[in-house]
């Protein structure tokens, strides 16, 4: 994702064509676009945000709860327009009659699901991006560690991870996706939870500038938001970075130039590979309607050639 230097020699070229072969992409050229547009999003969804903002999402997210299996028709649509699918996976329903039973899956009784949840994905023949029980390092998800404990999420993970690699589902890229701050504590790490390399393609990070939205909420920047964490992943981990949910709402400051000096500190922050853009107005107004300065700054941004719609890397 950095700018390509001037003055190449024969040797770097060929150190490039390596690293493209070791990696989905390559972090010295770019960042990949990315939104999550409707709960189940259309090739209308598509292109109409291309139309608005100029440029299609390349990563389109969808949330998938467990028992559940990635809707067929988004599939179709999603990988007609040349885009690719992020999936969240929420494993929500672990249940028995007392409550959530984590140990359920780690017991074996939920394999014959997420093998077949593996051979769907699998058989697409596709690149496909996996977040599985995100934002662990919360405290509101019931997968997160503050409930289950961090060492049965950390085996839950690599359960599942472990069936994903024996179905072979090679074309499944892991994205282990945390919040920008842990809560209720910093001794709530994220680090705590990461299972390993060889579990983790991608670290993901998700966060929201909530404005004055909320009574416990106040206006910050994206670097506010994402460069303390950053620093901890790129310091710690040799693995790209997904930023895989962002917004701002507009209460409380000017949304045109947050995604302004956004952008700009994705561009600077050069191991984010790619981004999901959370354009659906939810808990408050996070998308970028196209007829706001808001959705106009996004426009402008994303004509930008840092930021594409396309990954010819990948097979």
């Amino acid at each position: 994702m950095k700018p390509f230097r001037y003055g190449v020699t024969f040797l770097s070229i060929i150190l490039s064509f390596a690293f493209f072969s070791s990696c989905t992409t390559d972090s010295k050229t770019y960042c990949l676009t990315g939104a999550f547009l409707s709960d189940k999003p259309s090739r209308e969804d598509i292109v109409d945000f291309k139309n608005n903002y100029g440029k299609k999402p390349f990563l389109v997210m969808v949330f998938v709860d467990w028992e559940d299996f990635v809707n067929e028709e988004v599939i179709t649509d999603v990988y007609s327009e040349d885009c690719v699918l992020l999936v969240t996976w929420e494993p929500w329903y672990a249940m028995t009659k007392e409550g959530l039973d984590y140990d359920r899956i780690l017991s074996g009784e939920w394999d014959r699901y997420i093998k077949e949840f593996a051979e769907v994905l699998k058989n697409l023949d596709k690149v496909v991006y996996l977040r599985f029980a995100h934002e662990m390092n919360g405290n509101w998800y019931p997968w997160s560690g503050t409930k289950i404990g961090r060492e049965k999420f950390t085996a839950i993970y690599k359960h599942v991870k472990d069936i994903f690699d024996e179905t072979g589902a090679s074309n499944v890229k892991w994205v282990f996706s945390v919040n920008w701050e842990d809560v209720p504590r910093e001794d709530n790490n994220f680090m705590l939870y990461y299972p390993g390399d060889e579990y983790v393609d991608y670290v993901g990070i998700d966060g929201y500038n909530w404005g004055n939205a909320k009574s416990w909420s106040r206006w910050m920047s994206f670097k506010e938001i994402f460069e303390k964490r950053y620093k901890e992943i790129t310091n710690n981990f040799k693995k790209p970075i997904i930023i895989s949910e962002f917004s701002s709402t507009s209460n409380g400051g000017d949304k045109a130039v947050w995604i302004k000096e956004a952008m700009n500190d994705i561009r600077r922050m050069k191991e984010i590979k790619a981004f999901i853009l959370f354009n659906v107005d939810k808990e408050t107004d996070w998308s970028f309607s196209a007829g706001r300065d808001s959705g106009k700054e996004l426009k402008k941004q994303l004509e930008n050639d840092y930021f594409k719609d396309r990954d010819f890397t990948l097979k």
